[in-house]
């Protein structure tokens, strides 16, 4: 990053002659920007653009850092302050990712250095530190105003009530995901700041992964704002979570119109029946073990027999298979069957673990004909982000 800053941040342009200068300032407007535009995510070719002239400097930066993450952390946290400071590129920044697993960059104490930033977006906190203080809640409300998506990675709060209170602070926020978030239960906390019945007004996309707090959960129902939801439940906790989540869906279904579940089983049932508005269903993290039989996987289709949704138009299942064996112990007849029944899907994505597609894929596609849709049998290696719903 410090590379491409430096680059940025020059606005004298390069020692050309007079007359080349003045072939890029007689360029209308438009043809310069379309010229840009035409480098997509080139990031050298970009910073390059942007010493030609002051003209190509202002449009390239845009391209830059429209869809660029600064990460900053104690090494370029004081560089990325100083940046800010000369106003210079306060305008182009629209992600931001604050990070720290010491305690040489505070959030508590520096977070208020982050000033002028009208065009943030999207904001990604990492603070391994379990002592939040309220100037880290006041930074966030002076600075952060515009940020309309936050993901919060890896932090502790000390009650649910402090974790209101930082979504309290985001007006705009539209989309958040949670991941390993401790939110403590501990009773000598008490949440004075927000009840657990409040909403942030345009909250539409919810994500939480790892660990699912009970908290969380049980706040989640009167979210009915929310038409993107994606939980990520872990094993040990399924005996405590599933009811919760049960009713979670149930009381967010006739609202959802995106869903991604991991992978749940036949001790843990869930009915999706009452997600009536779907248009995409995700099933992530279907497991077939080597000690599996059919009856252990039969589950997979009753979860799928549940879906009713008149609006569905698209299903990805991830499936890990570890032999050719296991390919068998799932039920492809009834899946195809019910797939075919559904007549509104207009695409089935099929996403394997990189290990089985050579010889997994064909023998899946071939389990799905005739069928009405478009079928995609592919690799999928990735965890959940803010990036996997677009708009």
């Amino acid at each position: 990053m410090a590379a491409e800053l430096s680059a940025l941040v020059a606005t004298t342009p390069l020692d050309l002659p007079v007359e080349s200068m003045d072939v890029y300032t007689r360029l209308p407007p438009e043809l310069q920007e379309y010229i840009i535009a035409q480098l997509g995510d080139d990031k050298h070719a970009l910073s390059e653009c942007s010493l030609v002239c002051s003209h190509w400097s202002v449009a390239t930066r845009y391209h830059l850092f429209q869809h660029t993450t600064i990460r900053l952390n104690r090494k370029n946290f004081q560089q990325f302050c100083e940046l800010l400071a000369t106003q210079r590129l306060n305008v182009y920044i629209a992600r931001l990712q604050l990070e720290t697993h010491d305690r040489t960059l505070q959030f508590n104490h520096d977070l208020h250095r982050l000033t002028g930033l009208p065009s943030l977006k999207y904001l990604r906190l990492e603070f391994r530190q379990n002592n939040l203080l309220p100037q880290f809640f006041t930074a966030c409300a002076a600075n952060f105003q515009s940020v309309t998506d936050l993901e919060l990675f890896r932090m502790y709060f000390d009650s649910f009530g402090q974790f209101m209170h930082l979504l309290d602070t985001l007006p705009l926020l539209r989309r958040l995901s949670v991941t390993a978030v401790n939110i403590s239960s501990d009773p000598n906390h008490e949440d004075t700041w927000i009840s657990t019945s409040s909403r942030p007004p345009n909250l539409v996309d919810f994500a939480v992964s790892y660990d699912v707090m009970p908290g969380l959960l049980s706040w989640l129902p009167s979210q009915t704002t929310i038409r993107r939801l994606a939980i990520w439940s872990a094993r040990r906790n399924r005996d405590s979570d599933t009811p919760l989540l049960s009713t979670v869906l149930s009381t967010l279904g006739p609202h959802l119109e995106h869903l991604i579940l991991s992978d749940t089983d036949i001790s843990h049932p869930l009915d999706l029946s009452h997600c009536t508005a779907l248009r995409t269903f995700e099933l992530t993290g279907v497991r077939v073990l080597p000690d599996n039989t059919g009856a252990d996987l039969e589950w997979l289709p009753t979860l799928l027999s549940s879906l009713n949704s008149p609006a569905l138009r698209r299903i990805v299942l991830v499936v890990y298979f570890r032999s050719t064996a296991a390919l068998d112990c799932i039920n492809w007849p009834r899946i195809a069957k019910i797939l075919e029944d559904h007549r509104s899907i207009q695409q089935v994505e099929i996403a394997l673990s990189p290990q089985s597609l050579d010889w997994a894929a064909p023998l899946i596609a071939e389990r799905f004909h005739p069928r009405h849709y478009v079928l995609r049998v592919k690799v999928r290696g990735r965890q959940y982000s803010l990036k996997a719903f677009g708009d």
